[in-house]
């Protein structure tokens, strides 16, 4: 299929794509200097976005396709995106502590900014 086929499958917008392709996570052929996709290339970009909402950089997904690649399902793929994901994981757990942190002094602000609007009354 063509590039616009593709985008319109996929609902992508064209530098979208073009990023994924020049990151290496799509791999269309070329034929006539014009990408052909085909359905794979269309597993292959679903697969990209389940990744990204589950917080994967770029370069963890691609690592992710990597081992898929190189030792598709054995032991060695299974143990290295479970160290992936364990990371990611981590990496979440942080993210959160973070964000309760901000929200608890956003909550004493606004408790202040409370109290010198009571005082006003």
């Amino acid at each position: 299929m063509q590039l616009k086929i593709f985008m319109a499958t996929v609902n992508a917008k064209h530098d979208t794509v073009r990023f994924y392709i020049e990151k290496n996570l799509l791999t269309p052929d070329k034929v006539a200097g014009k990408y052909v996709f085909t359905s794979q290339d269309v597993a292959n970009y679903e697969e990209i976005m389940q990744l990204k909402k589950l917080g994967f950089s770029i370069e963890t997904i691609r690592k992710i396709k990597q081992q898929h690649i190189l030792n598709c399902s054995t032991t060695e793929q299974w143990q290295q995106n479970l160290a992936l994901v364990e990371n990611n994981i981590n990496l979440a757990e942080q993210e959160l502590k973070r964000i309760e942190q901000q929200k608890e002094a956003l909550i004493k602000v606004s408790k202040q900014l409370e109290s010198l609007l009571a005082r006003q009354h």
